[in-house]
């Protein structure tokens, strides 16, 4: 947009020099008042978005950090006492649950049915495309959530918590980068 606008600019120049420069300051002006109007849920929707899907800040996305991982690979435990793969993803496909009903106003929501790190039960490659299609429908499902927010429900507390919407959703991005570095650094492990 700016290129385009520097070009019209460019343009009226050659005709009222001294127009082009207040057309500019105006052009600009506005340019970058648009850029500040993004609401702060819209800029939390695109940060889990890019967390989950690509063009991550951080490093590689949760999903491509998952790209290509095998049922074996996913189940593996290369530091010791620490979870597998496969657990840390049924881990914050839970959670992405409990924060949604959160959201949406569920009083009961305190933590997800199979639990906090849910011990993997079933080592197959099809229950391995289960769990990832499950993380991908929950974080769906919570960014479908998040969209029907309004900047005004930041403010107000979470029902049953003493925190508000605005300090849950930016606890879902950390969440959510937290666990997908965590995710790089074992998938690295396993490979040495």
């Amino acid at each position: 947009m700016e290129r385009a606008v520097c070009a019209v600019v460019l343009q009226l120049a050659a005709f009222a020099p001294q127009i082009s420069l207040v057309c500019f300051a105006a052009a600009y002006e506005n340019h970058m008042k648009e850029q500040n109007q993004m609401s702060e849920l819209t800029f939390v929707l695109d940060e889990l978005k890019d967390i989950h899907q690509g063009n991550a800040w951080h490093g590689p996305s949760l999903r491509e950090s998952l790209a290509g991982l095998t049922a074996e690979q996913a189940a593996a435990k290369p530091i010791a006492n620490a979870h597998s793969i496969w657990e840390i993803v049924s881990h914050v496909a839970g959670w992405e649950n409990i924060f949604r009903w959160r959201l949406e106003g569920d009083e009961g929501a305190s933590e997800p049915e199979a639990g906090d790190f849910p011990p993997v039960k079933d080592l197959s490659e099809e229950a391995w495309i289960q769990t990832l299609d499950h993380l991908e429908s929950e974080h769906q499902k919570l960014l479908k959530v998040i969209s029907y927010l309004s900047d005004e429900k930041l403010e107000t507390n979470v029902p049953q918590r003493d925190y508000s919407m605005r300090f849950l959703l930016h606890g879902i991005v950390r969440h959510h980068v937290y666990h997908a570095g965590q995710i790089s650094l074992l998938r690295k492990a396993s490979q040495s």
